[in-house]
């Protein structure tokens, strides 16, 4: 019998999600050590981080509304 966690996942799989989350927490100190280290100013780094998080925030959120409204266009 394999060894399943709680969830019905295999160890092997949680432990990728642990490990992908862990370098998700880890990527941005890790970028703006990066830049900072390649001669960028600081403030530069964060204001091109926080751009490219809002257009990651506003594409993830039209896909979710996109998605819902197609789902219900379905029903």
């Amino acid at each position: 019998m394999p060894n399943r966690t709680s969830h019905g996942a295999t160890m092997k799989d949680e432990i990728i999600s642990t490990a992908a989350g862990a370098v998700a927490k880890a990527a941005p100190p890790v970028t703006v050590a990066g830049a900072v280290a390649a001669g960028a100013d600081l403030d530069r780094v964060v204001v091109v981080l926080t751009i490219v998080y809002l257009v990651g925030q506003i594409g993830y959120l039209g896909w979710r509304w996109v998605r819902e409204w197609r789902q219900r266009a379905q029903a």
